[in-house]
């Protein structure tokens, strides 16, 4: 996200109606959206999945979605483009259910929330014997997947020189 609006302040008046806009255009119907809610019953965490074969969003979800994308993307639409192009590219092909975004509300973070959606979508994946796709943003959070089972299937950039990428790939464990 940072790569798409470098200016923190844009940043974060844009993300709620960019995340909310693509949480009602494409993830919801997927039915891969969970929430992870503490003892007060706040959202602590949440985890947004795409199914196997829907990672893709339809171009009719897009042209719904489009004004509002567009007023959340604003001047950073054509860099919005390329990234999801070379996200697009590096996507693997075979079936999986798709992690396109995790994260914990900062003041809870460390506290095991996001670790609990991933325990649940990935018993799923054990449980349908169905492969998990993602990307990690942040090298230091490379080692965090792994202990999930994930492992690095190839390194890529962003472009116009951006942060270096992982996507990281997990088959289902074997049933015993």
């Amino acid at each position: 996200m940072a790569q798409i609006w470098p200016e923190s302040g844009e940043r974060k008046r844009s993300l709620p109606l960019y995340f909310r806009t693509s949480l009602r255009s494409h993830h919801l119907a997927g039915g891969g959206v969970e929430i992870a809610v503490g003892q007060d019953g706040a959202a602590t965490s949440v985890a947004v999945w795409d199914p196997p074969d829907h990672w893709q969003q339809p171009i009719t979800s897009t042209l719904r979605a489009a004004p509002d994308l567009l007023q959340a993307l604003g001047t950073r639409t054509l860099a919005a483009l390329r990234i999801r192009r070379t996200l697009d590219h590096h996507h693997p092909r075979a079936p999986h259910w798709y992690l396109v975004n995790i994260g914990t509300r900062p003041a809870l973070s460390g506290q095991g929330f996001a670790g609990a959606l991933l325990d649940n979508r990935l018993a799923v994946c054990d449980e349908t014997q169905m492969p998990a796709y993602l990307v990690c943003t942040r090298e230091e959070n490379l080692s965090l997947y792994e202990k999930y089972g994930f492992r690095v299937t190839e390194v890529f950039a962003l472009p116009a020189s951006g942060p270096t990428m992982w996507s990281m790939w997990r088959d289902p464990a074997i049933p015993s």
